[in-house]
């Protein structure tokens, strides 16, 4: 595995530790004060927040050069994370597909998507607003 695949795949576990441990809060602190449905409506939007930090914070490091790459990146992760996902809560614990499914269902306010696409396009957004902030080469030539 190449260096920028290796940093990849470790700011992938960083934002798996993030959700893990909100989705342990969630469950623990704000399921028992708003009940079960709308404590993974404000946990979605919650971790979705904290892994476009994690995001933005780690994408200097792992390097993209261009959109195109941050793209590939987001979506490496998201193959990751639904693979985890998908691999974990059925084949090992035992979530049928429907419950699973169910998560996906923005009809009935579940909101999983949402982080899903911010797993996939967040790279994209931190690099297009990284690329902005960056004074032009031309405005020192």
């Amino acid at each position: 595995m190449n260096g920028v695949l290796m940093r990849a795949f470790g700011v992938w576990l960083v934002q798996l530790v993030v959700i893990v441990v909100l989705g342990g809060l969630r469950d623990t602190y704000l399921q028992p004060l708003i009940g079960d449905h709308r404590a993974h409506q404000v946990g979605t939007i919650a971790a979705s927040l904290a892994v476009f930090g994690v995001i933005c914070l780690f994408l200097s490091w792992i390097g993209p050069a261009s959109r195109a790459h941050a793209l590939g990146l987001g979506a490496f992760w998201l193959l990751l994370a639904l693979a985890f996902e998908f691999g974990v809560f059925h084949f090992i614990v035992g979530v049928p597909w429907s419950r699973l499914l169910e998560d996906y269902n923005l009809a009935r306010g579940n909101l999983l998507v949402l982080l899903w696409l911010t797993v996939l396009l967040g790279p994209v957004v931190c690099f297009a607003v990284r690329a902005r902030s960056r004074p032009s080469r031309d405005a020192h030539d």
